[in-house]
């Protein structure tokens, strides 16, 4: 009912009781208002822009300006109350309160589940894949949410000290066979092995590290692929995507290249960061500040974000997120 909805409206804060009425509007003599932030700042004496940077969490107003918008929002709410039957506020069952989650889950977004569908396309038709992404896009944990659904998956992280026997050794290893002798024994050793498998698939994350100067490297994982047919793909930041294209020097990927598909992750999108902080208690300003945080790719996007709310999660101790537990975070992360 709308009195009842304006008595849980009182329980958020100001800022968000002037977007519910901006947004959803209130019922008054059987009319259906909805102020907008002009209308307030009329109404109010302060000016459009102070209203509009405060409800957006872009500013702190002067005392004596928020205890304007409250007068005023309470007036309102005066309004709806006062035409509502003592019954139906009685008879109406009481809602329970929201319970909110406290700690961090793995949050299945829209690319996430893209990304889940391209590497069994993969899998099942025994193809090469690239997968590139900023670093903190969600590369490593959608590797490894496959690799735990999936049996036969075998995940190899790459170095940079790696020389070409320590990337046949780490493969040898993740298969569970033992390889010795020649380079070139090794990767004998290898293929016969998988060619025995039909159900194993290689991921390599951090693929961009095993480029030293040279593609030597990625042409071994090219041949195991063209000998077995083994699915085979490829992780990295967009610079893997640049080696693979260029290669260096005389040397080139073009056989490589032709034969990969590629998973592009372009990050969360901010109605999807909003919908995962819906199900937490988080000022608004705060949940403002963290949906820039996770879209912002190019800036550990939704690593950071992750990293940072759950040290704010830890700090409120199961209350609500506050600007000042968020500025705290950011400043431990910093120091970090």
């Amino acid at each position: 009912m709308e009195a009842r909805e304006l008595f849980m409206n009182r329980k958020l804060t100001l800022d968000e009781r002037i977007c519910k009425l901006r947004d959803i509007g209130v019922v008054i003599n059987g009319v259906r208002y909805h102020y907008n932030f002009q209308q307030i700042a009329t109404a109010t004496g302060l000016s459009r822009s102070i209203i509009s940077q405060f409800c957006n969490g872009h500013i702190r107003i002067k005392p004596e300006q928020e205890k304007k918008l409250a007068e005023w929002v309470q007036g309102i709410e005066a309004m709806v109350l006062a035409e509502t039957p003592e019954a139906e506020l009685e008879d109406e069952p009481i809602e329970a309160p929201k319970e909110f989650k406290t700690k961090i889950e793995l949050y299945q977004t829209r690319e996430f589940k893209e990304a889940l569908g391209l590497l069994e396309w993969t899998r099942e038709n025994r193809k090469m894949c690239v997968m590139v992404g900023h670093p903190g896009i969600g590369k490593t944990t959608i590797i490894k949410e496959f690799s735990k659904r999936v049996p036969g998956v075998h995940v190899i992280v790459c170095r940079g000290t790696m020389r070409m026997r320590d990337l046949l050794d780490s493969i040898a290893e993740s298969i569970g066979v033992t390889v010795g002798g020649s380079n070139d024994e090794r990767v004998r050793r290898i293929q016969r092995e998988l060619k025995s498998r039909h159900d194993a698939m290689l991921i390599f994350d951090e693929a961009d590290h095993i480029y030293d100067r040279d593609v030597k490297k990625f042409e071994i994982i090219r041949q195991l692929w063209d000998e077995t047919q083994t699915p085979i793909v490829l992780a990295g930041p967009p610079k893997l995507e640049e080696i693979l294209t260029r290669g260096g020097g005389r040397a080139n990927l073009s056989q490589l290249y032709r034969r990969k598909y590629e998973i592009k992750l372009t990050g969360i999108r901010p109605d999807e960061v909003r919908a995962i902080l819906n199900d937490y208690d988080v000022d608004s300003k705060v949940a403002a500040e963290l949906t820039m945080i996770a879209t912002s790719v190019r800036n550990g996007g939704m690593g950071n974000f992750v990293e940072i709310f759950g040290m704010c999660l830890e700090a409120a101790d199961g209350g609500r997120v506050t600007p000042e537990i968020l500025a705290g975070a950011r400043c431990y992360k910093l120091q970090g």
